[in-house]
């Protein structure tokens, strides 16, 4: 099938799943505690709002190179679009009770639930770019295997310390943040 029609769905889920996330927020009566409470709101909102357009634009990479994909790869696709679809709601409660360790909890499941089918994703659109060399796609796929590790991680990391959680939850906007030079190379 043509990558086309799977990248138009794509956007058009993110797109929604970006808009359901600010519906989330929600505005108190303002007082100097509230201020703290939505300034969190915002905060988490933002990080959410990153890593999904971090995912989109690296999904746009991954797919450049390729003209047609298999079933597979459609359906790890919609795998991962059904789990973004989960962000906003681990996003409403980790912005509003950022300080329970549960809402950490809830956020490093949901975006493991993202990182695993991105990185099978990437495996299989790997196997269909054979200009990509061996070395490249190991580096990809341990960085995505490592993100997908440590998030299944800050769960249990969340008993110990939500600080913890919070650093891994920041550092994979940053480790993402640009997309394989080579995959870039090759659109």
């Amino acid at each position: 099938m043509k990558k086309e029609r799977l990248e138009i769905f794509t956007d058009a889920v993110i797109a929604i799943v970006m808009t359901l996330m600010i519906l989330e927020i929600k505005l108190p009566d303002f007082n100097e505690a509230d201020f703290w409470l939505v300034t969190r709101q915002i905060a988490v909102y933002a990080l959410s709002f990153i890593i999904i357009a971090i995912t989109w634009l690296n999904h746009h990479a991954m797919f450049s190179p390729l003209e047609k994909i298999n079933i597979k790869i459609a359906w790890i696709n919609f795998i991962l679009l059904f789990t973004m679809s989960l962000i906003p709601l681990a996003t409403g409660p980790l912005g509003e009770h950022f300080f329970h360790k549960e809402s950490h909890m809830v956020y490093g499941a949901v975006m493991a639930s993202v990182a695993l089918p991105y990185t099978l994703l990437q495996i299989n659109v790997n196997k269909l770019l054979p200009h990509l060399g061996d070395k490249e796609k190991r580096r990809i796929n341990t960085r995505n295997w490592v993100a997908t590790s440590l998030y299944l991680l800050s769960i249990p990391l969340s008993l110990l310390s939500i600080y913890l959680s919070t650093i891994i939850f920041v550092i994979f906007p940053i480790v993402y943040f640009i997309p394989s030079k080579k995959l870039i190379e090759l659109k």
